[in-house]
């Protein structure tokens, strides 16, 4: 899951949300509720959505899928983030860094940010630490 839509807001009820717009959500979360992390609470409502599932380190085909996951989900993703309790909407791509890397870039195109914007969507690229070396089956 290279690329997700999360959206989260301290006072949204999602539940609700999510039935007005008919998404599918691959997780969600509820205000108080336990997380993960131990002794830890969410903070806020939300839900995540799986946007890509390309490679961390395949950023042509996350933008493509995220492309066109825009334009199959406008109208969904218009009534969620015209929400006023909705306070974040972001796609987030995940990108792969590895040791040997000094520097890492990844442009997003003028269109996709005007397509992405008039949905109320902000972009995000959260980078994680990948090895170079390819693994060895067990």
């Amino acid at each position: 899951m290279s690329c997700m839509f999360r959206i989260f807001g301290e006072k949204l009820d999602i539940d609700a949300l999510l039935v007005q717009c008919g998404l599918e959500p691959n997780r969600r979360w509820i205000k108080g509720e336990a997380r993960s992390l131990k002794g830890e609470v969410h903070l806020n409502s939300g839900a995540s959505f799986i946007v890509s599932n390309a490679e961390f380190d395949d950023f042509s085909a996350q933008l493509t899928d995220a492309s066109a996951y825009l334009e199959t989900h406008s109208q969904s993703i218009a009534k969620m983030t015209a929400s006023p309790e909705v306070q974040v909407a972001r796609f987030d791509f995940g990108i792969a860094i590895t040791a040997d890397d000094v520097c890492v870039f990844r442009v997003f195109p003028s269109l996709f940010i005007q397509l992405a914007a008039q949905a109320g969507i902000s972009l995000e690229i959260s980078c994680y630490a990948c090895s170079d070396e390819e693994e060895e089956p067990n």
